[in-house]
């Protein structure tokens, strides 16, 4: 450390390297070699402190320095912006970061973020920064300017800064008055000033009294207490057009403005914070807070993988919501209910046995790859919208569907965890309702394809050749089926995600209203027969386009296997148990042998499940900023719950005393 040290000094002393640098020295002397192990920089920095605790001349000159390049940089600029969605948009924002990634911004006099830049440029510098305890960077960052020539100066400059970036603040927030997006979510805000005008009259105010009249700070409590009000009241707003948006429709741009916008109206508490705690302990850990999130900021300043993730967020929060609401109809609480699913996933099944049989068909009807794709897809297509128009359950659907309701309802716990005793609940739930529509459709599209391939063949016909027989026997072995499978599961999250955006469209373009304003659909119908079909496609537009699509990728996937040569298909649970169903009546097959084959069908059917839910719930919890959590915690909890009620895993509990004696009173 004395060795390190010395030679810091040496580089310090020199006269022909600027500030910057001489601070670029003393931030690489205290950067740990293994950002997890910091006692190292905690003894590099109490080093540090000593060295200009004690008034060495080449400490007070370089605090001197500090000072001064603190009076001439723009801090406000960064105050505002860091951190911050950009007002352009994620498009600009991409070009913008590409650019600089391969040809970087020259330095700017002033420009704190370049200054950031060349003091903390490593990948993990964000990371040991953050592990540091906040009081040991107060100290560091105390002693380095304690100069006794410019403290009240640089004082002044960071206090009249604040002040600006408050005033910038809420300019932003009041030029939302007038968004054309939140105009349409709430109206009232062209019939009133609202809570985002009158806060930055009143910050306009409170900085030109405090600026101009040179009030004390502390007699203006009683201002500051009416604008945090206010902030109150922006935020209750920005919650509102939020709540708003679930049932009038939230588009990706909309929903990226609301982001920026509750973030901005966070960073304006803050700034205000500093403000009024000005010069305090407590405005000190306030700094802090933000050095530590302009470090990590600078990390990934033109990271394209972080605002790639930040589209992602903003995208999710965009499509899930109305899945989520549609997402509690899959998940059974009671008997009543589990037996209405059982029955709703039977009439899947039939209809699925259908389906199958008219794959079949197009199959052997001989079309080019093309054309056969086209009758496949609609095949698909169409039968899964009718399944939906006729009320009945596919039980791969349910993943995708009630994933969102899983990360609504999951309350956040210490760093943004899930809850996972919450989690572990819904999904013994959720597991129930599976079983139950797993069930209905296996079990009638296996009766069904029986009864439709006994009836063939005891008129004297065939469905299947023998050399088809063996192919559909084949694919159900668990190699590539699994693999198949697992495809079959990344579309069915796809699906999710295409209902909850046409959900959002139809909310956005106020669908509704259009069909009972249609003219031709005025001339053909009454006025309630139109009013009915209006609200029943407006309602169901996001299901049954979400399943339309989900056929289509189900049809196209082996064209896109056949066009770049690559193993690709699909396999589902439902059509595979048909397809067993049809196979095995014109082979001679032991029950051994069925059953194992059946088994193969179940594993299918697992993986559909599975690998649909796992996307669909991560994507739910990203829209959520929250995340999982330890999975071994998690496991050993399922496993205690499981243990404890079985068979509620499957089947629904019986009713306790309470609940028989609400059924009692009821009727």
């Amino acid at each position: 450390m004395e060795e390190k040290f010395g030679k810091l000094l040496q580089r310090l002393e020199r006269e022909e390297i600027d500030i910057v640098d001489k601070l670029s020295h003393i931030i690489a002397f205290i950067r740990p070699s293994d950002p997890r192990e910091i006692g190292t920089t905690l003894e590099a920095m109490d080093r540090i402190v000593n060295f200009f605790q004690k008034k060495d001349p080449i400490a007070v000159e370089i605090s001197d320095a500090i000072n001064q390049l603190l009076i001439d940089s723009k801090v406000s600029t960064n105050i505002t912006t860091l951190g911050i969605l950009s007002r352009s948009g994620f498009r600009h924002e991409i070009s913008e970061r590409f650019y600089n990634k391969f040809l970087p911004t020259p330095p700017k006099r002033g420009d704190f973020g370049y200054i950031f830049a060349r003091l903390f440029h490593k990948r993990d510098d964000c990371e040991w920064v953050n592990a540091i305890e906040d009081e040991a960077w107060i100290a560091f960052f105390a002693s380095i300017l304690s100069s006794e020539t410019y403290q009240e100066e640089t004082k002044d400059h960071l206090f009249s800064e604040l002040l600006y970036a408050a005033e910038i603040l809420s300019i932003w927030i009041a030029s939302e008055e007038f968004d054309d997006n939140f105009i349409r979510l709430d109206k009232t805000l062209l019939n009133r000033d609202s809570a985002f005008i009158a806060l930055q009259r009143d910050i306009n105010d409170f900085v030109h009294n405090v600026q101009e009249e040179h009030i004390d700070l502390a007699a203006m409590e009683l201002d500051l207490r009416h604008i945090h009000v206010l902030m109150e009241q922006c935020r209750e707003q920005v919650a509102l057009l939020k709540k708003k948006s679930i049932n009038r429709g939230i588009s990706i741009d909309l929903t990226y403005e609301l982001e920026r916008l509750g973030q901005v109206v966070q960073r304006l508490e803050e700034i205000l914070k500093l403000i009024k705690k000005f010069d305090t302990p407590e405005s000190y850990l306030v700094l802090i807070k933000l050095f530590k999130a302009s470090v990590k900021k600078n990390v990934t300043k033109n990271s394209l993988y972080e605002i790639f993730q930040q589209s992602i967020r903003v995208v999710a929060k965009s499509v899930t919501n109305n899945t989520s609401e549609h997402g509690e109809h899959y998940i059974t609480e009671n008997l009543q209910q589990y037996i209405k699913m059982l029955f709703s996933a039977s009439g899947a099944g039939v209809i699925i046995a259908v389906m199958a049989l008219l794959k079949i068909t197009i199959l052997q009807a001989g079309f080019t790859e093309g054309v056969g794709t086209i009758w496949s897809s609609l095949n698909y297509g169409l039968g899964f919208v009718l399944i939906h128009l006729l009320g009945f359950t596919i039980a791969t659907k349910q993943p995708a569907m009630t994933a969102s309701t899983f990360a609504k309802a999951i309350e956040k716990g210490e760093k943004s965890r899930a809850n996972q005793k919450k989690l572990v609940e819904l999904i013994i739930q959720v597991n129930r309702s599976q079983f139950a529509a797993v069930v209905g459709n296996v079990a009638f599209a296996l009766l069904v394809a029986f009864g439709i391939a006994y009836m063939v063949i005891h008129r004297g016909g065939t469905i299947l050749s023998p050399e088809e027989t063996a192919y559909y026997l084949q694919g159900l072995e668990p190699y590539p089926a699994l693999l198949y499978a697992a495809i079959a599961g990344i579309w069915l999250f796809c699906a999710g995600l295409i209902a909850g955006y046409f959900d959002n469209r139809a909310n956005l373009l106020e669908l509704r209203e259009r069909y009972f304003h249609h003219p031709l659909l005025k001339k053909l119908l009454k006025e309630e027969k139109r009013k009915r079909l209006a609200c029943y496609l407006h309602e169901h537009h996001g299901a049954m386009a979400g399943n339309f699509f989900f056929g289509v990728l189900l049809g196209v996937t082996p064209y896109l296997g056949y066009l770049f040569d690559l193993p690709l298909d699909i396999r589902h649970v439902a059509f595979s148990t048909a397809y067993l169903g049809y196979s095995s009546m014109h082979i001679d097959i032991s029950l051994g042998e069925f059953l194992l084959l059946l088994g193969f069908v179940l594993l299918i059917g697992l993986v559909n499940l599975s690998v649909s839910f796992v996307l669909a719930l991560r994507v739910s919890l990203l829209s959520r900023d929250s995340y999982f959590g330890n999975l071994f915690s998690f496991v050993k909890l399922f496993a205690k719950e499981a243990r404890k009620r079985p068979l509620e895993l499957f089947f629904p509990p019986r009713p306790t005393a309470e609940e028989k004696d609400e059924k009692e009173e009821t009727k």
